[in-house]
């Protein structure tokens, strides 16, 4: 995952009762593949296990809407007005956004 956690416009961590709350900026991967952008443990952020990612990336023009599939651990992004996932090997390098992360400490 390209997550940017030294931005200084968020705080690095917080919590709501229980859960990590993360607000990250990320870029989209230069090569999407269906099925999402892994996540590695400790490694992608400094969390356990990931329960949800809310939020979007945009180019300036379109934007994608962040999913996560908690089964798999992987982060999904879809086409707002077709509500299709981002097709195999395209290019969302250029898209860029917060995302909000809420996990396992």
């Amino acid at each position: 995952m390209n997550i940017n956690m030294t931005s200084p416009n968020f705080p690095a961590r917080d919590r709501w009762n229980d859960r990590l709350v993360m607000e990250v900026q990320y870029t989209g991967p230069a090569s999407y593949v269906t099925g999402g952008d892994p996540y590695t443990p400790g490694s992608d952020l400094p969390a356990g296990e990931v329960f949800g990612v809310y939020g979007t990336i945009s180019d300036g023009t379109s934007v994608r809407t962040a999913w996560w599939n908690y089964a798999t651990q992987k982060l999904m992004f879809f086409v707002p007005n077709t509500n299709v996932q981002v097709a195999n090997g395209v290019d969302l390098s250029t898209f860029a956004g917060t995302l909000l992360f809420t996990c396992k400490g």
